[in-house]
């Protein structure tokens, strides 16, 4: 029995929204477009962290776009059985558009990062200390779209139990470690910051070339900032795990092998 007829109209019109909104949100869900535009996205960041905290979960933070298969890939994920029950038991789940590259630099820094390498970015947080509690493996998510359901659940499960109050590898170290790794630190501000020049460059032909103007896209640029976005977060890590290890064999005055990548083709 239809009993629209006896509503007054704005309850109708009211009643329309909601079911309309339920159901952009389940197309959403369905196709991973879930990263939109916010206002004031350190005051979503804050919220979520402080939702987190009274839930007593942990912060997974989520950068990428719509425009990006792999981040619309994990975001489709993320809202499919088994994965989907996971997330909502152990994770306070926000996602943070980057636009075409010109968005995001706030948030990353606030996590103490100086830079997204990638579409979708993944960072799990300690809502309570702030600790970044996958640090060391957040860079697989690079290729979201390629990691089956069984491994992103494996995943998710095992950082889900993670306590943040262990011990770690940076509670202790000596002050000469200390110095490399801020050296380390230095080393990847500077590829951080060419990386946010190329961003720059290539988000406004990104913007074009989805808008409808396929002469303005170039492949070689993309690929040439794809190749370095790559590789650099697989270089610090393998110069981070030299610094630990040659410090623990006792050795002083160490001399890191940095790399040197060439320079872009527009510089």
């Amino acid at each position: 029995m239809n009993t629209n007829s006896n509503m007054p109209g704005s309850l109708v019109s009211l009643m329309l929204i909601v079911g309309l909104s339920f159901v952009s949100q389940a197309q959403a869900a369905k196709s991973g477009e879930r990263y939109l535009p916010a206002e004031n996205v350190m005051l979503e960041l804050s919220a979520a962290r402080q939702n987190a905290r009274e839930n007593d979960k942990l912060l997974l933070v989520i950068m990428g776009a719509n425009w990006c298969h792999d981040s619309r890939a994990l975001a489709s994920r993320i809202y499919k059985k088994p994965l989907s029950k996971l997330i909502a038991e152990h994770y306070e789940t926000i996602f943070i558009d980057v636009g075409y590259l010109e968005k995001g630099k706030d948030v990353i820094n606030s996590l103490g990062l100086p830079v997204y390498y990638a579409t979708p970015t993944v960072l799990i947080v300690d809502p309570v200390s702030g600790q970044l509690l996958n640090r060391k493996n957040r860079h697989q998510w690079a290729n979201a779209a390629s990691i089956s359901m069984q491994d992103s659940v494996e995943y998710f499960q095992q950082m889900s139990k993670t306590d943040p109050t262990a011990p770690t590898e940076t509670n202790e170290i000596s002050e000469g470690l200390q110095l490399l790794l801020a050296e380390v630190d230095a080393f990847e501000q500077l590829q951080a910051d060419r990386l946010y020049e190329a961003y720059a460059m290539l988000g406004p032909m990104l913007r074009a070339y989805k808008e409808g103007d396929k002469e303005a896209f170039s492949k070689a640029r993309w690929n040439e900032v794809r190749e370095f976005r790559y590789k650099v977060p697989a270089d610090l890590d393998t110069l981070r795990a030299e610094a630990y290890q040659r410090s623990s064999a006792g050795e002083t005055n160490i001399k890191l092998n940095y790399p040197r990548y060439p320079a872009f083709s527009w510089e």
